[in-house]
């Protein structure tokens, strides 16, 4: 591991908890500002079903391919240049997506797929490298500022096609922020900036601890893609309108917002997880059998869901970080 001084890292301030934030936004507001316009498109390309489905698809599938490049990545080139271009290649890919066709579309996809598998992989490395006293903060602040960046996509995806015209321009100005990152992130990335070595030793697919972390990584986004999936259907089967239901989808995303950011800082205090980990496992399940059991009163059970599963992706970002040790286990 290297770093531009061997002093010791300084403490994080308000000027790089907001660069984390503002990057960490572009993380899942591409993703989340295109499903509710899927209609729209579906109506205007004359996409069939299965085609709107791997249009929504491959930046999640990109996600998972291209994150094993990051820690290589990190090595050879410094991590502020790294995000700067991640940065860049989602405000291009937000950009194409304002051309309106469908090989724009699926071009674009690839394009924010990549780049968001390799932020978000490359973010919590520079994390614990450069400020590792304030790890459970800016870790907190990762997580929040991903679900943030879901709740406002999601929510002004329709308002901005109504305000500028239509769905391309809507997805188009994604590409704003995502530009704003860069330039944030540009002073950082004309420096010496920071790299990582590759990892010695025995591979990280013989550690059962990795196993461990990556299988809690896999088993919440599960069930939180799952609940997305299911929770409005389930809600409109039992009486609520389907404007409600998506009303109390986004109301549980928001109350999640401060165990999001808590999480991480909670996880990075504690000796060990496990209190946090039976609390996330039991507050969401509560929420999930009273959804099926009394919807009537569904917005109680959507505050423990957003507790639950905002929760549950802070302690899964916290972990590597916690955990890993050194920066090259961490990358």
């Amino acid at each position: 591991m290297s770093a531009p001084t061997t002093a010791a890292p300084p403490r994080a301030g308000a000027a790089i908890l907001a660069a984390v934030v503002l990057l960490a936004l572009n993380l899942r507001s591409v993703l989340a500002g295109l499903t509710p316009l899927v209609a729209d498109i579906r109506a205007d390309l004359g996409l069939s079903a299965a085609v709107a489905g791997v249009l929504t698809t491959l930046p999640v599938l990109c996600m998972g391919a291209f994150a094993p490049i990051a820690p290589r990545l990190a090595a050879r080139v410094p991590i502020e240049r790294a995000l700067v271009a991640c940065a860049l290649l989602t405000a291009v890919g937000s950009g194409l997506r304002g051309l309106g066709t469908t090989a724009a579309l699926f071009a674009a996809g690839l394009a924010v797929g990549v780049a968001i598998a390799l932020a978000q992989a490359l973010l919590p490395v520079w994390i614990r490298t450069r400020h590792p006293a304030d790890s459970g903060r800016l870790t907190g602040a990762l997580s929040m500022a991903l679900v943030l960046g879901s709740v406002l996509a999601a929510g002004l995806a329709v308002p901005l096609e109504r305000v500028l015209g239509g769905w391309p321009e809507s997805l188009a100005a994604w590409a704003v922020p995502a530009v704003l990152a860069a330039l944030v992130w540009a002073p950082a990335a004309l420096g010496r900036g920071t790299t990582v070595e590759r990892r010695a030793g025995a591979p990280l697919r013989a550690s059962r601890l990795a196993w461990a972390v990556s299988c809690f990584f896999g088993v919440q986004s599960m069930a939180f893609y799952a609940s997305l999936s299911w929770i409005p259907s389930i809600l409109e089967d039992a009486g609520w309108s389907s404007e409600a239901a998506g009303a109390l989808l986004a109301f549980g995303a928001l109350c999640g917002l401060v165990p999001a950011f808590l999480v991480p800082v909670l996880a990075a205090r504690a000796e060990h997880q496990l209190r946090l980990l039976l609390a996330i496992v039991l507050v969401p399940a509560a929420g999930l059998a009273g959804v099926l059991m009394a919807p009537g009163i569904a917005p109680l059970w959507m505050v423990l869901i957003g507790f639950g599963q905002s929760g549950a992706l802070g302690l899964a970002l916290a972990l590597p970080l916690q955990r890993g040790g050194d920066a090259p286990t961490v990358a």
